[in-house]
């Protein structure tokens, strides 16, 4: 205990002393402050007092100078804050701006490739077209040579058949019955057509050439056109063309025919030579015209137009060859057919 409190004791008299220094340094600062202030007041010359004045006068107008100083300072110090704040506000709407600028800038960019495409697009379709219309050209070139091959064909048809006409003119003219024959037939078989029953003259020559012409007749021929599209049509397991004389019934009626003129030969007992005659030549011409038929029908089944291995062309020519000569058999057997009706109802 005495130990701590001569250290508090020897601790306070430290403080004690520095206390006492430094007002000791403290008055002797104002000593020589006042002093020296008295010396240099002492040592001023006797006109510094005015000078004094002007040099006082000098510092408030540098006084006042300062505070204008100061206050255009603080002035222009507030102008550059609202200057930052609005270059601030104009950066910020340069900004916004140009955020907008990069998305219109993108949007027609892409607008643009948009449009490169379509261009391509349309591009390759014009060269499609123009294809297209290349193959369209060719193709007409190509209609219009077979129309031109079809017309030569047509043409070399109908003059052979005015040749045959002309030719077959005899041979079709021996076919009208004379007048001095049809008085001594109607002498003959004026009266009920004595001996001759109306089931003779209905009789199968009358109904097949009958069956026939109509047969003939309802046959409808088709354009050129549309026998050109039956390429289109899948091949069946019997071609439509493979057909004869056998199966159309013609043998099977030109017998029945010819059974029927020896039934007359039998039935008749009177001079009926002439009668005969005719339907003998009637019977002949018949079976010619059966002949032109099988042979159209070997012909047709020897080529049939069906074929995969024929061209469009060469199956189109073929048909028309057909269908033109049918046409024309067609034709014949008409007045074939009118020939006889004429003569069994003189009969």
């Amino acid at each position: 205990m005495a130990a701590a409190q001569e250290q508090e004791e020897t601790h306070e008299h430290h403080l004690q002393q520095e206390l006492y220094d430094d007002q000791h340094y403290g008055e002797l600062l104002a000593s020589y402050l006042g002093l020296s202030f008295t010396i240099f007041l002492g040592f001023l010359p006797k006109y510094s007092i005015p000078l004094l004045s002007a040099l006082q006068t000098k510092n408030m107008a540098l006084s006042c100078k300062l505070m204008q100083a100061e206050e255009q300072l603080k002035q222009l110090r507030w102008r550059r804050k609202e200057d930052s704040k609005a270059n601030a506000r104009v950066v910020e709407i340069f900004a916004s701006h140009r955020h907008a600028w990069q998305q219109e800038e993108k949007r027609l960019l892409q607008q643009i490739d948009e449009r490169n495409e379509e261009i391509s697009y349309l591009r390759s379709k014009v060269e499609d077209f123009e294809r297209l219309e290349a193959e369209m050209k060719a193709n007409v070139q190509d209609l219009k040579r077979e129309i031109g091959e079809r017309d030569e064909m047509l043409n070399f048809v109908s003059r052979s058949n005015c040749e045959v006409e002309k030719s077959g003119g005899e041979c079709y003219g021996d076919m009208g019955l004379r007048a001095e024959e049809l008085d001594a037939m109607r002498a003959v078989y004026g009266q009920s057509n004595n001996g001759f029953s109306s089931d003779f003259l209905n009789s199968a020559p009358s109904k097949f050439w009958s069956e026939k012409a109509s047969t003939w007749q309802d046959m409808q021929y088709e354009s050129v056109e549309s026998t050109y599209h039956l390429k289109h049509f899948a091949a069946r397991r019997e071609s439509p063309w493979k057909v004869d004389g056998d199966s159309a019934g013609v043998s099977s009626k030109l017998k029945a025919l010819e059974q029927e003129l020896l039934n007359m030969e039998r039935v008749c007992k009177a001079d009926l030579s002439k009668v005969p005659s005719q339907m003998r030549k009637q019977a002949k011409r018949y079976q010619a015209l059966a002949g032109k038929i099988d042979d159209l029908c070997g012909r047709m089944q020897a080529s049939d137009p069906n074929e995969p291995t024929l061209s469009s062309e060469f199956r189109t020519q073929r048909q028309t060859e057909y269908l033109l000569e049918a046409f024309r058999l067609q034709q014949r057997a008409s007045e074939t057919n009118q020939k006889l009706t004429a003569l069994q109802n003189e009969i």
